[in-house]
């Protein structure tokens, strides 16, 4: 009997689940995991291992609460990253259990490490990295997650449970409310922009974000760009566009509210992308290096991807490990990243194919 089940048993009191990664994607992926959770220990209280962004997007459950370790507030150190290359990430992965239920507290009866059980059950070598055409046989990181802990939890998790949906707070209603009377947005459309990542590889090339704006603005649509202001992304698609958009740089809380009143949001595989699909709008997502069957949003209902359609040859191979655990550089080519094949014209067809068609 494996370790969960086992604890499983002794209805613990206190719960420690560890997210299997920090972004805000990730955690918006987690929801559904948390609920499942809570549900099969009534009266437990669950602490989640995040950083503070996680506040925001907590489910409504109240016995849920965000615990933040301190190694989530620094990057990791000269030493850390070089150890990366010699530890297999799975053992660091197990190690983090241990590690963080003795730092966060010795009341915790159960910690669930889906850290662990993603690098223990998911085959990064085949899938992380999309083909052209797509290799068959993915599967999305929730999907993932959640038939392990049926398993090791002995619960069901129907198909409708795991689809993430985060529920937007008045006060950033209120905060909306504000900002469409200040921008005078009246009933105009709106498409959200999400340009900007962590990951210097995953970013589409500024110039094709400027003619993508320029498309939509002259079929009826205001697009708005979310990105935090001191972007280099999003300055050099104020400066390249026509008919600039509206930036947007506020809390996530706000966004999630934002993002509901949107026609469309469009953007890289990045946590802004999975927040408009977890409110209920239709999103397009634009990838490169990172397989939107592992790690796009999860509701394919309301929203496509579009793969940048490059040939991933021999250096491609190690993709997803130099992207997950090494390094931010494309080993391929000299520059940018495969993202960059992916034509704006395609991205413009795909998103006029969502939107409902506006009366000018």
């Amino acid at each position: 009997m494996s370790e969960l089940k086992y604890a499983a048993i002794a209805a613990p009191e206190t719960i420690l689940v560890l997210p299997f990664a920090d972004g805000i994607g990730d955690f918006v992926n987690m929801q559904p995991l948390l609920k499942a959770v809570s549900r099969r220990f009534p009266g437990a209280t669950v602490k989640v291992a995040a950083s503070g962004y996680a506040n925001y997007l907590l489910p409504t459950d109240s016995s849920i609460k965000v615990v933040t370790p301190s190694w989530f507030q620094k990057e990791p150190g000269p030493m850390a990253q070089w150890m990366r290359h010699f530890i297999p990430q799975r053992v660091t992965a197990w190690f983090a259990g241990p590690v963080l239920k003795h730092e966060l507290g010795g009341d915790i009866d159960l910690v669930i490490n889906t850290i662990y059980l993603w690098e223990r059950e998911m085959d990064f070598p085949h899938y992380w990295t999309p083909q052209t055409p797509p290799r068959p046989g993915a599967t999305h990181t929730l999907d993932c997650l959640a038939n392990v802990l049926e398993r090791e939890l002995e619960i069901i998790i129907t198909h409708e449970e795991r689809y993430p949906r985060l529920e937007v707070r008045a006060s950033a209603q209120v905060w909306v409310n504000d900002f469409a009377a200040q921008q005078e947005l009246g009933m105009q459309p709106l498409v959200a922009l999400v340009p900007d990542s962590n990951m210097l590889i995953k970013k589409w090339p500024a110039h094709h974000w400027a003619w993508l704006n320029d498309a939509l603005r002259e079929r009826g649509y205001q697009t708005l760009l979310f990105a935090p202001k001191e972007a280099t992304v999003a300055q050099a698609i104020m400066l390249r566009a026509k008919q600039p958009p509206i930036q947007v740089s506020t809390t996530l809380d706000n966004v999630a509210v934002l993002m509901e009143r949107c026609q469309m949001a469009i953007g890289v595989d990045t946590g802004l992308l999975h927040i408009a699909s977890a409110v209920g709008t239709p999103w397009l997502g634009l990838f490169g290096p990172t397989n939107p069957e592992v790690t796009g949003p999860y509701d394919r209902r309301i929203g496509k991807a579009l793969v940048a359609p490059f040939m991933r040859g021999e250096s491609c191979r190690n993709c997803w490990k130099s992207f997950k655990y090494e390094d931010d550089e494309c080993h391929t080519l000299e520059v940018g990243s495969c993202i960059d094949f992916l034509n704006p014209r395609a991205a413009l067809n795909a998103a006029l194919e969502l939107l409902q068609p506006v009366a000018l």
